[in-house]
């Protein structure tokens, strides 16, 4: 039996340049990031937290555009067994009452394929 780590992010706040909206795109958004990967290999938690920052420099439309791309560099860097995103936008281009609105993702690697 071979052991499996988590390694995780818990309330990163990152920049996106994300939303719908040109306007949000334009001035960008805060984002609250907890990231958390599952790998039987060494999963540097400062290398994860550099991936986040250079991908934040992009422009997103959605924040699983952002996530796509999170998923595909933790693949190619560390070969995961399974990473769990959850990604909370704290401000909103709309009237509202709520503190957070986003997505929860969770990718697991598919065996035998």
């Amino acid at each position: 039996m071979r052991k499996k780590t988590k390694v995780f992010l818990e309330g990163c706040k990152v920049h996106l340049k994300c939303g719908v909206y040109k306007e949000e795109r334009k001035l960008g958004v805060e984002v609250e990031l907890d990231l958390e990967v599952e790998s039987r290999n060494f999963v540097d938690y400062e290398k994860l937290y550099r991936i986040v920052l250079e991908l934040s420099q992009k422009e997103f439309v959605y924040l699983e555009d952002f996530s796509d791309e999170l998923i595909d560099e933790l693949c190619r860097q560390f070969d995961p067994d399974v990473i769990n995103i959850k990604l909370a936008k704290r401000s909103l281009p709309f009237h509202n009452s709520i503190r957070s609105a986003g997505i929860k993702i969770v990718w697991e690697k598919a065996y035998g394929e």
